[in-house]
């Protein structure tokens, strides 16, 4: 089986969409594109998010300890467009935010966010297995529709039928 196998294989399970923040050594923000996120635990707590070991976001959530999960809505194609593109200093461009308790950026107007300090960190082959604990959450009732990712694009969810 080859990466590119796996890969094809993999796209086949529908996930949602989140940016990953966090701030930097110098307390500048950071963020990160990432499908790879699951509930993990309960009690206590828990999320796991897959980084890439290159990525700039997990070098900062190894200095600061905390992270956001930033659950995307549907409109919110740009953000997850911006925060996938590697070092992009404009990535931060015009996107709303406020600190949250941990002084991790929390993104205006997303589904949801989870506010985490680290847990755990695992290797997983070419990535590594963040585990956060939640400390707090965040949920908008805004209506809209999660941003979801499926066959290598976006797809929409028929709001008619999903019932």
């Amino acid at each position: 089986m080859s990466a590119s196998e796996f890969r094809r294989a993999m796209g086949h399970f529908a996930t949602g969409v989140t940016v990953i923040t966090s701030v930097d050594a110098a307390g500048e923000p950071v963020g990160t594109t990432a499908s790879a996120v699951s509930s993990l635990s309960l009690d206590p707590p828990l999320v796991l998010v897959c980084f890439d070991r290159a990525s700039q976001t997990l070098e900062a959530i190894r200095g600061h300890g905390a992270f956001v999960v930033n659950v995307l809505a549907a409109p919110q194609r740009h953000l997850s467009a911006a925060f996938a593109r590697r070092g992009s200093a404009t990535a931060w461009d015009g996107v709303g935010h406020r600190p949250g308790t941990t002084g991790s950026p929390r993104l205006h107007d997303v589904l949801a966010s989870l506010e985490c300090t680290v847990e755990h960190r695992l290797p997983g082959g070419d990535h590594e297995i963040v585990v956060g604990r939640v400390g707090e959450v965040e949920v908008t009732e805004t209506g809209a529709t999660p941003l979801l990712y499926w066959r290598g694009a976006y797809a929409e969810i028929d709001q008619q039928n999903a019932a």
